[in-house]
């Protein structure tokens, strides 16, 4: 690609971005088709579930990278792995969809599955513990039983292509949760599904700003979420994994303009790239940070 274009149309999206109004121009509309292809990847996904899990931790890691990310786990830190189906997404793309699903591990010690139950479930505090990927949260019960809720969330992120190129993206996602204790080859496991009935994307990608674009009708950056929290208890700690499926643009088929000047297809795919696993990132690590922190607390209050 001529570096000189990329910086051409970084420079001028860059003037655009600081009013909201490249982002404007850039929209799309999700093909009718891409819906029912989303929907058997996540049936097909959920099918395997159970024993995905049941596999062994860090299971959907290649077999060569195993090892490695083993160590990386045990030694306190986060494991990340891109398991887009390459198939599925060369399969749609000529609709202008792509299919992406991340998969995150963490190993939580010293708590209970009822202590990341509790973080989970504490929609009044989201937005403080999950900053700045949630800015906002709001939950209704849908049972008497507290394992269904529906919930409202608003989330934000901000990409930087260079350090003058922000872009910032902004939604309200609606979704149903739903939380399911059992127990499997004598582990207590935690299931969390969370289903988005409806997303609007903010037009400025600012927080809070009434200018919600049409679902289905925004900048194809997410058009769909499912996410799944799978937790074991195993002694004093939890070995908990994080996943989510979003229906986003293809960027094979990303066109756009300002003025005469095209968007370079390498700006938005990085956005695509990078926002997942940023994301995933931060929900691993804030949940983690805060169910040792509620941990630490109550050790504390019964130490003698």
């Amino acid at each position: 690609m001529n570096p000189v274009k990329v910086f051409l149309g970084l420079a001028s999206l860059a003037g655009f971005s600081a009013e909201g109004l490249w982002a404007a121009r850039c929209t799309t509309t999700l093909d009718s088709r891409l819906v029912p292809e989303y929907e058997i990847y996540v049936q097909r996904l959920e099918g395997a579930m159970v024993s995905r899990l049941d596999a062994g931790e860090l299971s959907w890691v290649p077999e060569p990278a195993r090892k490695e990310a083993a160590a990386q786990l045990q030694s306190g830190r986060r494991v990340l792995w891109n398991v887009s189906d390459q198939d599925t997404n060369q399969r749609v793309a000529g609709w202008n969809g792509t299919v992406i699903n991340w998969v995150g591990a963490i190993r939580i010690r010293g708590s209970r599955l009822e202590d990341l139950r509790a973080v989970l479930q504490d929609y009044s505090r989201c937005g403080a513990i999950y900053s700045p990927l949630i800015y906002d949260c709001r939950a209704q019960p849908l049972d008497a039983s507290g394992n269904a809720f529906e919930v409202t969330y608003g989330f934000q992120n901000t990409y930087r292509a260079a350090s003058f190129f922000p872009q910032h993206y902004s939604f309200e996602v609606t979704a149903r949760t739903d939380y399911a204790d059992s127990v499997s080859h004598g582990d207590r496991v935690l299931m969390v599904r969370s289903q988005s009935s409806q997303i609007r994307e903010s037009d400025s990608g600012v927080p809070g700003r009434n200018d919600l674009l049409e679902p289905n009708h925004d900048h194809g950056i997410m058009w769909a979420l499912n996410t799944y929290w799978r937790a074991r208890q195993i002694g004093p700690d939890i070995y908990a994994e994080f996943e989510f499926v979003e229906l986003a643009r293809s960027i094979r088929e990303f066109v756009c303009k300002i003025g005469i000047i095209p968007i370079p297809k390498a700006v938005v795919a990085r956005v695509i790239d990078t926002l997942p696993s940023d994301s995933l990132d931060i929900m691993l690590a804030a949940t983690k940070a805060e169910c040792e922190r509620r941990t630490s607390g109550h050790s504390a209050k019964t130490a003698p």
